[in-house]
């Protein structure tokens, strides 16, 4: 399997909100997104899937989810032997960036997009002072992932705050990149294949421009 820009968003989307499953001679890959805000992304995520795996899944509503299932014992066997994605329920607490993408900006930046087209949340608080402050929040279970985000994003010039924790159902790490001059180099850097996201980064570097 060829390691492309394609290949490495995938992975990105998988270590966001993906799962492998490899029990009982059952090999899947699948996704899990938000039903309203990911309905388009998903359209998407499909035809990425198919340019690169010839899969063609289905988008189905389950669980108040969209789901979103490929069926593939290579596949799983490539996923997790050659890029060490973990399989089974403890995945988000031990999944990084595989090495091969970790080290080559020009596949970790497609990564990091699947991630935060996933995991991430785009939105804006008040400050003192600023009306709309955008922010950038990586959410992660996984704080050896955590800590790969933060220190490859400070290596190409993002402002990048200390890894903050909290403890909801199980110990949660974010990664944020706050403020204007943030968000406009990840549009211009690292970009959203997500429309949903896509869509509120813009209204909010337009919130900045008109100095709200």
């Amino acid at each position: 399997m060829q390691l492309t820009s394609e290949l490495a968003e995938i992975i990105g989307a998988l270590i966001g909100d993906g799962y492998i499953y490899n029990k009982n001679h059952k090999y899947q890959i699948g996704f899990v997104g938000h039903p309203n805000n990911d309905n388009l992304y998903y359209k998407k995520l499909k035809k990425l899937i198919f340019r690169v795996w010839m899969k063609n899944p289905k988008i189905r509503i389950r669980e108040r989810g969209l789901r979103m299932v490929i069926n593939s014992k290579e596949i799983v066997s490539t996923l997790s032997n050659s890029f060490n994605i973990p399989c089974g329920i403890n995945k988000c607490f031990n999944v990084v960036i595989p090495s091969q993408i970790y080290f080559r900006w020009d596949l970790l930046k497609f990564t990091l997009r699947g991630i935060v087209d996933t995991d991430g949340s785009v939105f804006v608080s008040k400050k003192p002072g600023v009306l709309n402050y955008p922010s950038i929040e990586i959410t992660t279970s996984s704080l050896n992932l955590a800590n790969q985000i933060k220190l490859a994003l400070i290596k190409k010039g993002f402002k990048v705050p200390k890894i903050w924790s909290y403890k909801s159902k199980n110990l949660t790490y974010k990664v944020a990149l706050n403020g204007q001059k943030n968000l406009e180099k990840w549009v211009n850097e690292i970009g959203f294949s997500n429309p949903y996201k896509l869509n509120r980064a813009k209204k909010y570097l337009k919130y900045g421009k008109r100095g709200s």
